[in-house]
């Protein structure tokens, strides 16, 4: 059953259909006063992009939890399509983690080896065997290190929200709880990492000029946004924070529990960036620059 992407409120339907797919009407929430259910319907796709950079709790609810919905039929004579089973539902998931998660893997592999590739001159190809070579064992670390962290936040779930509901047991669970599934997990994580990836970009494309040092900060002696950690901070503290963000608006949890399960995923992780440190870089030095570049 969909849900209000504001109070999380479960609703029979999100919008009505009259004599044509265009002439639509959305629902009003009948918790929320004045409110649309969920006004990312007749949103595009370039809005809901942008909203997911900007982390807005809506856009995740919308497209985790609302995407794909039937609406109410105001058409006389018009057969009612039957509502998808859980199964139906479960593999449109796993479909969506595939065809979402793929040209993720692929921008932030392309990413990290323009970060760990020194520049060459501009007389000189880029697409040699060599950096060919590189760029594939980038996106084979990359994508052991997503599943590792995956995998880690997973288990975490499962743990912390079995503890979480053995504590509430005597409250009511709320409806986004009762529409919560693990195969929204890896979409959650995708879907909450285009901040960070897009940041990335950026820092990929404009290079800071070779003029004056700008302003740094230093917490203890680390300089947090210097030339060499500027990447690091969005990658990990940025890609934490927001992963925790889409966390809890799928997990409807506490900042704690969220917490504890993103640090989970950085264990298991950084375990998996030891293990494949030495063969993606090629060498000692390039594998000390990896696990730089991608453990906490």
């Amino acid at each position: 059953m969909p849900i209000c992407t504001t109070c999380t409120t479960a609703v029979p339907f999100l919008y009505t259909v009259y004599e044509s797919s265009y002439n639509l009407r959305l629902e009003q929430c009948p918790n929320c006063p004045d409110t649309f259910a969920d006004p990312y319907v007749e949103h595009d796709s370039l809005t809901l992009l942008l909203d997911l950079i900007l982390l807005k709790r809506g856009v995740f609810r919308h497209l985790l939890y609302n995407r794909g919905s039937e609406p109410r039929r105001a058409i006389s004579g018009t057969a009612v399509a039957p509502p998808q089973t859980e199964k139906e539902k479960q593999k449109m998931r796993r479909l969506t983690i595939l065809r979402f998660g793929g040209p993720i893997l692929c921008v932030d592999a392309f990413i990290r080896w323009c970060h760990l590739t020194p520049s060459q001159p501009s007389d000189i190809s880029p697409w040699t065997r060599e950096t060919m070579n590189a760029l594939f064992r980038t996106f084979v670390g990359v994508s052991v290190e997503t599943i590792a962290f995956h995998f880690g936040v997973l288990c975490a779930c499962y743990v912390v929200l079995g503890i979480a509901d053995r504590l509430g047991s005597r409250h009511a669970v709320s409806d986004i709880r009762q529409e919560f599934r693990f195969s929204l997990i890896p979409l959650t994580l995708f879907y909450s990492s285009l901040t960070k990836l897009f940041l990335l970009f950026l820092l990929t494309i404009w290079r800071p000029s070779s003029g004056p040092a700008p302003i740094s900060s230093t917490f203890y002696g680390f300089q947090l946004f210097d030339d060499d950690n500027r990447e690091w901070v969005v990658r990990n503290v940025l890609g934490g924070m927001s992963a925790g963000f889409g966390l809890r608006v799928v997990l409807d949890s506490p900042p704690l529990f969220t917490t504890i399960i993103i640090i989970s995923g950085w264990v298991v992780k950084t375990a998996a960036s030891h293990l494949v440190s030495r063969w993606v870089g090629g060498d000692e030095q390039m594998g000390e620059a990896w696990l730089a570049y991608s453990i906490p």
